[in-house]
C-alpha cells in the first residue's frame, strides 16, 4: 500500500506531506498504517470547502493498493467520519514537501 498526504493552507499556506510505503515500513508500522486506513473508510472525491473559513487546513490523501485507488480532499470542517486518527498519524509523519 502506497500512502500520498499533503496538508495545505491555514494562515501561512505552507504545504507539508509524506509519502509511505508499506513495504519499506516495519511490519508493525506498516499494519497500523493499513488499519488506519481502514478504519478510515476515505472515499474518492472532493469535500466542498467551508464557505466562512478562509485559513482552513486543506488535507489531500491518496491510497494505492492492489485493488485500485483512492484519492480523497477535504478541510478541516469536512474531515470525514473516522479519518481523523489517520490524519493525525500523517501529521505526525510530514514535513515540507511540494503541493500534489
Amino acid at each position: 500500500m502506497k500512502v500520498t498526504f499533503r496538508q495545505s493552507g491555514g494562515f501561512a499556506g505552507l504545504v507539508r506531506g509524506c509519502d509511505l510505503d508499506t513495504d519499506d515500513l516495519p511490519a508493525a508500522e506498516a499494519a497500523q498504517l493499513e488499519g488506519l486506513v481502514e478504519r478510515s473508510r476515505l472515499r474518492a472525491g472532493k469535500a466542498e470547502p467551508h464557505p466562512a473559513a478562509r485559513d482552513l487546513i486543506a488535507y489531500e490523501i491518496k491510497v494505492e493498493t492492489a485493488g485500485g485507488e483512492v484519492a480523497a480532499a477535504f478541510d478541516d470542517a469536512s474531515v470525514p467520519a473516522g479519518a481523523e486518527e489517520l490524519v493525525r498519524y500523517l501529521q505526525k509523519q510530514a514535513g515540507p514537501r511540494p503541493p500534489l
